[in-house]
């Protein structure tokens, strides 16, 4: 009997990463009126983030149905498998909701079903973990356990380019987002236990990556099974300039870069950047 993983396509794990790790992932849609598009399938990173801001159309987001997922629930059944499913917080996304509704359909009792509390790089820096202990021998009962507690000390910090697209997604009055404009002022936005809250505001990116940084704190753990990843959209350049600040302050070395996908992207917009870490327990 094997330990299988599933995630959902917010992770931002390329179908050519998951094979060669053995993970299954559930791709979301992203629909521009009536084009409907499978995250990271039928549409890449920056195919999608062209058409973001060229298009008429302000594109919405879909989540699986119970149906994308009985596929992988009956696979793990049928090969008496173990199955651990990791995905986006259900406060985001209905995604949480299509999984468990497979779970009844298929009447399979040996599926994990975990909500992260996060998307992106958060969700990823669940994943991997998850993935680690399962090749090293770890048993489901002990990797479910061990992500329930490390999904609380997640820290997902963004810095995004613009207030449009918070606006456009319902989280920003437009008052609010024209004298931002006006302003040149860049969001500061964070993920925590579920749930996406603007924390600050910033006037330029120097300004801004100091005050995320405030916000991040003095100290970062130096455990290296602990994952510490950056994310951007379309552009990486703010990502860069966050990162060799960030490293330079928590004496970083080796964390990995990510490229954020369609199902976010659609509500941050382009040319942002992402720092988040686990603490340590």
């Amino acid at each position: 009997m094997a330990i299988r993983f599933l995630t959902d396509s917010t992770a931002d794990i390329l179908p050519e990463e998951a094979a060669q790790r053995d993970i299954d992932v559930v791709p979301l849609k992203v629909l521009f009126g009536e084009e409907s598009y499978r995250d990271n399938v039928d549409i890449a990173h920056q195919e999608f983030f062209e058409k973001l801001v060229t298009s008429k159309v302000f594109p919405t987001t879909s989540q699986p149905s119970p149906e994308d997922f009985l596929p992988y629930f009956e696979k793990a059944r049928d090969q008496g498998d173990t199955l651990i499913c990791l995905h986006i917080s259900a406060v985001l996304s209905g995604t949480m909701q299509s999984a468990q509704i497979a779970k009844e359909m298929c009447g399979y009792d040996n599926i994990y079903i975990i909500d992260s509390m996060e998307a992106i790089i958060g969700l990823r820096m669940l994943v991997d973990p998850g993935i680690y202990l399962r090749d090293h021998g770890s048993s489901a009962e002990e990797i479910v356990a061990e992500l329930e507690s490390a999904k609380h000390r997640v820290r997902l910090f963004a810095v995004l380019d613009t207030l449009e697209f918070l606006h456009k997604g319902g989280r920003l009055s437009t008052a609010v987002t024209v004298l931002g404009t006006l302003l040149k002022i860049k969001p500061l936005v964070t993920l925590k236990e579920g749930l996406l809250s603007v924390m600050g505001k910033g006037r330029g990116t120097k300004d801004c990556i100091r005050l995320l940084l405030e916000m991040a704190g003095d100290d970062l753990h130096q455990d290296p099974r602990l994952p510490v990843y950056y994310g951007f959209t379309r552009d990486p350049s703010l990502c860069h300039q966050l990162k060799e600040v960030t490293d330079k302050k928590y004496n970083l070395t080796g964390a990995s870069i990510y490229s954020v996908g369609a199902v976010i992207g659609a509500h941050v917009g382009p040319n942002g950047a992402v720092f988040g870490f686990i603490e340590a327990p």
